[in-house]
């Protein structure tokens, strides 16, 4: 295993068999250490992929200029995130946690803070995520001489949302205005507002999240069965069917996929699950 850049003492890279840049972490690595030389594989203590060149060379860029102990202290971090966490994370994540956190600290410095909070919706749409945001927050709170706010775990949420799905900020955005508008859309339907410990709301939230996810909502053929199956629901539950109507139309007006009967059958046990909890605990209360 020859090294193929030496990033610090650090730190040194490979190319694997696919051509990727390969970096390889552990204590004096590349103390000593020129281009072709053979890695002491005793010391590789971390690794992890850089999928593009661009990518490579923008870690790269980022760990020479920030301070050693902040570099150390996210890698950690997010390895540590990486290994215990259920989802399948794209390396990337090292450049876009750290590269927020410098960001971060240098803002602190110089004293401009940002209202998070705006984006509080993540915590509803990405629980998962939010959690783990959370966790990184007081992890780097525990081991850094800053004290960084609760709710940038909003914004590691969806570095973590990015890496999840290899999308761009931008994209993460767009899925979360458009899963918002949609619960506002349900809740305006029902009259009705929803809590976060709501069980049959948030399931609602994580099929809308996989089914956008697929970028092309219509990706299932249609059979006899739910067609009849959409029919015979639709005629007893006509409210949900024509919330479902309002969620196809809003769907199509902002991504320009169309909702397969499929997919509206789904939304519809959905919604009449809801409405049917609704009325339960309607129930309750005057009783």
């Amino acid at each position: 295993m020859k090294i193929y850049k030496v990033i610090n003492n650090n730190m040194v890279s490979i190319k694997n068999s696919n051509g990727q840049e390969v970096m390889l972490k552990g204590l004096s690595i590349g103390f000593n250490k020129r281009p072709n030389d053979l890695v002491d594989q005793e010391k590789i203590e971390q690794k992890f992929v850089l999928e593009s060149e661009s990518t490579a060379r923008r870690f790269q860029e980022m760990i020479v200029d920030v301070d050693n102990d902040v570099i150390e202290v996210c890698m950690s971090i997010i390895a540590k995130l990486k290994e215990e966490s259920e989802l399948s994370l794209s390396d990337t994540i090292y450049i876009t946690i750290i590269d927020h956190i410098v960001n971060l600290i240098d803002r602190l410095k110089l004293g401009i803070f940002f209202d998070n909070s705006i984006l509080w919706d993540i915590k509803r749409i990405y629980p998962v995520e939010y959690q783990l945001g959370l966790n990184v927050i007081n992890e780097l709170n525990k081991k850094l001489n800053y004290q960084f706010e609760t709710n940038e775990a909003y914004f590691i949420a969806l570095h973590i949302v990015n890496s999840e799905l290899s999308n761009n900020m931008q994209e993460t955005y767009q899925l979360t205005r458009v899963i918002n508008d949609i619960c506002d859309i349900v809740a305006s339907d029902l009259q009705t507002t929803f809590s976060e410990d709501d069980y049959y709301y948030n399931r609602f939230i994580i099929h809308l999240r996989y089914m956008l996810e697929k970028r092309n909502v219509q990706f299932n053929e249609e059979n006899e069965a739910d067609v009849q199956l959409l029919e015979t629901l639709s005629a007893q539950h006509p409210q949900a069917e024509k919330t479902v109507d309002k969620i196809s139309q809003y769907i199509h007006l902002i991504t320009k996929n169309k909702l397969g009967k499929e997919q509206k059958l789904y939304l519809i046990i959905h919604l009449a699950q809801m409405m049917k909890n609704i009325d339960f605990e309607k129930e309750h209360e005057r009783s």
